[in-house]
């Protein structure tokens, strides 16, 4: 309610010393407020390059495990300055950035239920696997098995400028024609619950990619391809319907 009276109280302040510069003298009074318009649109332009720049694009190859595991992942980059500007000073880091994934068809209606979005898992960050010593025989041999543990890991990255993390997308093992939605809940957890599992049998879908970060976001859309052999499993960008 304050502000609604102090804008225009302001406003009004404004015309009326305008008004008064005019008439006292119209040269310095032009010259002072041309001088405060490009000292203040110099400081807008400064502040906006500076803010993050978040670009998302499909990582070049495959990972893919020594098991033949293959993962499909993009690379979310915080853009760096352009020459000259980063020269003399960097672009601010994106701090707490967290995605979420939205699968849907060719045709951009969702796999899954509306509500239904996977949290991205940053493949830098931690596995949530915590290892254990147990023993598994009579004889007594120690052998090391893994607790899911997801007080381990993270959902959130810094990035500097210039600098990028790699974001899994989806995972697809040998011998299976589809694939699956590749997460923290689902990383050493069979317990985890039904609307935790993102199962996309073989064919092609749409992953919208969505990453928040420092109160923006910024989105990215790709094909899954998952109609062909492994070898060939991949992602494709595509452009970016308006509304969605």
């Amino acid at each position: 309610m304050r502000s609604k009276i102090l804008y225009p109280l302001i406003l009004a302040v404004l015309i009326i010393l305008a008004i008064v510069g005019m008439q006292t003298d119209e040269r310095s009074f032009l010259g002072s407020l041309f001088a405060a318009f490009l000292s203040v649109s110099v400081v807008i332009f400064i502040e906006t390059e500076l803010r993050p720049q978040i670009s998302i694009v499909k990582e070049e190859k495959p990972h893919v495990q020594p098991d033949g595991r293959r993962f499909l992942r993009v690379i979310v980059e915080n853009c760096a300055l352009w020459w000259p500007l980063k020269l003399v000073m960097d672009r601010r880091p994106v701090y707490q950035a967290k995605a979420r994934i939205t699968f849907l068809t060719e045709s951009n209606d969702p796999v899954f239920s509306e509500e239904r979005e996977m949290i991205g898992r940053w493949s830098n960050t931690p596995e949530p696997s915590r290892p254990v010593s147990i023993l598994h025989n009579h004889i007594g041999n120690p052998q090391i098995g893994f607790v899911w543990d997801i007080s381990i890991t993270r959902d959130a990255v810094d990035i500097g400028s210039g600098a990028n993390e790699p974001l899994d997308i989806v995972m697809r093992s040998p011998g299976e024609a589809g694939c699956r939605g590749w997460h923290n809940r689902i990383i050493g957890n069979p317990s985890a619950p039904p609307e935790e599992r993102f199962e996309l049998p073989k064919g092609r879908y749409h992953a919208l990619v969505t990453v928040n970060a420092s109160g923006r976001s910024s989105k990215a859309l790709f094909r899954i391809v998952c109609d062909v052999g492994i070898e060939d499993f991949r992602l494709e960008p595509i452009r970016l319907p308006r509304g969605l």
